[in-house]
């Protein structure tokens, strides 16, 4: 599991790391088997110490200095979440327990040392444990699966939000997933957000939402490490419809910018590159979470990518209304008589040049143009052809009566 997580090789760039195993017999194998790898590396990522525990260091820690052990730090990022607590009596063994921060679920569960495995000149130990060191909030995210449309019947504000939700298929393929934070806005804002937007077909819809459905567990720690990022400029975050084959509707369609500004507000904007106007969303608040599987945000906005979002408020132009004109009287017929000696003149049709092209573009959810209306050009291209006709029509007439 190491290797197909990548965390051994994360570890093999640490200069002292102590590694705590449990062999296969202490191994929940069929609970694992249900995580994520991203969840999984992070399981795994907090049974690595960075430091070299070899007995005489163990002894020390489980004392510490009130005598209730001591924290060390792990492989699992987060200033809280990886943290261990090492304590155990003088005639008691040595216990390796979660000293994060605990959710609501079951209590969390301790390993204990059974034996040294080997030892590498201080640089690498490998003790045997009892088993994996549990947070609270594990057992219930690989033991019980979750309804997100149940979560947000507790909370009607947002029962605009969660009939999309069922009404697109998407909540039966959130529940799918072991780890989810949901990006939710109140009926108020999803009720301003879509009056503003262009009809959507369903797909659309769906894309949108899916958008809104980020794949990992961003608590406050999490969102305030992704806020800042490698450079200060914010991380981006995976979403559901990266996972739904948004390759095919452009780069970067599936993914989400975490970004924060002085103020200390947290902002969510669509990772896909280009041009237009985009529409940002800002955190207002938490609005409940399940153990570390599932968490929902309230955020002030829908998230629109580029091209979807309408301009910058100015002043609004009146909407184009359409008008049909009534049909122009056919002329009179004329008196055409050729003249002696002279070719038959042959009748005039009008030009064949096409009318200007009646497709209107619709931005799509990731600002491409999703679908186009073909009924409005085949209206003008048969007006076009009309025309085309009565002129053709016209002309044989006069010819056939310059002949009387």
């Amino acid at each position: 599991m190491l290797v197909d997580t990548g965390v051994a090789r994360s570890i093999n760039f640490q200069k002292k790391v102590t590694v705590l195993a449990a062999n296969n017999s202490g191994l929940p194998t069929a609970a694992l088997r249900r995580l994520p790898h991203p969840l999984l590396g992070d399981l795994l990522s907090l049974h690595v110490v960075l430091d070299f525990l070899d007995p005489e260091k163990l002894d020390a820690l489980r004392l510490g200095r009130t005598g209730k052990g001591s924290k060390v730090t792990t492989l699992l990022p987060g200033d809280e979440m990886k943290l261990l607590r090492v304590s155990g009596g003088e005639k008691s063994p040595i216990t390796f327990s979660y000293a994060g921060p605990t959710g609501t679920g079951p209590p969390p569960r301790n390993a204990t040392l059974l034996r040294v495995v080997t030892a590498q000149a201080f640089s690498v130990m490998v003790l045997q444990v009892s088993g994996l060191v549990l947070p609270g909030m594990m057992p219930a995210t690989v033991a019980s699966p979750f309804d997100v449309t149940k979560i947000l019947s507790s909370y009607p504000e947002y029962s605009g939000f969660s009939n999309l939700l069922t009404q697109t298929g998407l909540a039966r393929a959130i529940n799918q997933h072991p780890i989810v934070t949901i990006l939710a806005v109140n009926n108020t804002a999803l009720s301003d957000e879509l009056r503003g937007l262009p009809r959507l077909p369903l797909p659309a819809l769906t894309d949108l939402l899916a958008l809104h459905a980020v794949l990992d567990f961003l608590d406050q720690e999490r969102l305030d490490a992704l806020r800042r990022g490698r450079t200060g400029d914010g991380s981006i975050v995976t979403t559901m419809l990266q996972g739904t084959g948004a390759g095919a509707r452009g780069r970067g369609a599936g993914f989400v910018r975490v970004s924060g500004g002085e103020d200390g507000r947290i902002a969510f904007s669509s990772g896909a590159p280009g041009g237009g106007v985009r529409r940002n969303a800002t955190l207002v608040k938490v609005v409940t979470s399940q153990a570390f599987s599932v968490l929902v945000l309230q955020v002030s906005d829908l998230i629109l990518p580029p091209g979807m979002a309408a301009p910058a408020p100015g002043p609004q132009r009146p909407r184009a209304r359409h008008m049909s004109l009534p049909p122009t009287p056919a002329p009179a017929p004329m008196q055409l008589v050729p003249s002696p000696g002279m070719p038959e003149p042959e009748p005039e049709v009008p030009g064949n040049t096409p009318p200007p092209s009646a497709i209107i573009p619709i931005p799509s959810v990731h600002g491409g143009v999703a679908a186009k209306i073909p009924e409005a050009a085949a209206g003008r291209g048969a007006v076009g052809s009309w025309w085309s006709g009565a002129g053709a029509a016209l002309g044989i007439m006069a010819c056939l009566l310059g002949r009387l």
